[in-house]
C-alpha cells in the first residue's frame, strides 16, 4: 500500500490539521480574488507546482499543462496571469473538500484534497471549469504552513481557456 492510501490524521495534532486546512482556505480565498501575486506566498522558494491530467499523474509521466520549478517560476506565473492575459470577465471559485494528510515525511507532511473549480461571467450562467484533487506536500514554516510541492490533478484532458489562472 503506498504513503496516499491510508491518512495519517490520528497522528498529528489539532493544531497541525486546522493549520493545514487554513492553507488551503487561504489559497482558494486568494485564486477566487484574483490575488495572484498573494498567490505565490503560499509557496516555499524551491517549490513545484504543476497541473496534470489525472492519466499522466496515474502512468508517473512527468508531462504537465503547467510546470513551475522554484517560486521564480510561480511568480512567473503568477505576472502573466494578471498583466498578460486578456479574457472576458468571470467570477472563479475553488471548493476544496476532504483535506487529508495521508503520511507524515520528512520535513513535511502529505496532503491530498478534492477540488471543483466553476465559473460564472456576465453574459452565462455558472459552469464547472475543472475537478480533480491536489497531491501535495505541505511544510511547516514560520508560524504557518506553506505548499513544497502542488500537483493538481485534473479528472480531464479538456482544458478551457480559462485554464491560464492557476489552479
Amino acid at each position: 500500500m503506498n504513503a496516499l492510501s491510508q491518512p495519517a490524521t490520528s497522528a498529528i495534532s489539532l493544531e497541525t490539521r486546522f493549520g493545514i486546512t487554513d492553507l488551503y482556505d487561504a489559497y482558494s480565498a486568494a485564486l477566487d480574488e484574483g490575488r495572484y501575486r498573494d498567490w505565490v506566498s503560499f509557496f516555499t522558494d524551491d517549490a513545484v507546482y504543476r497541473l496534470t491530467p489525472k492519466e499522466n499523474y496515474d502512468r508517473n509521466l512527468p508531462i504537465a499543462i503547467i510546470y513551475c520549478d522554484g517560486k521564480g517560476m510561480i511568480e512567473d506565473r503568477a505576472f502573466t496571469t494578471v498583466e498578460t492575459t486578456i479574457a472576458q470577465p468571470r467570477s472563479l471559485r475553488h471548493f476544496v473538500t476532504g483535506v487529508g494528510v495521508r503520511a507524515i515525511v520528512d520535513g513535511g507532511y502529505e496532503v491530498q484534497a478534492n477540488f471543483l473549480i466553476v465559473q460564472t461571467m456576465l453574459d452565462r450562467g455558472t459552469e464547472i471549469v475543472m475537478s480533480g484533487r491536489y497531491v501535495d506536500r505541505v511544510v511547516h514554516h514560520g508560524a504557518g504552513f506553506l505548499f513544497a510541492r502542488k500537483t493538481c490533478v485534473s479528472d480531464t484532458l479538456l482544458y478551457p481557456t480559462s485554464v491560464v489562472a492557476p489552479v
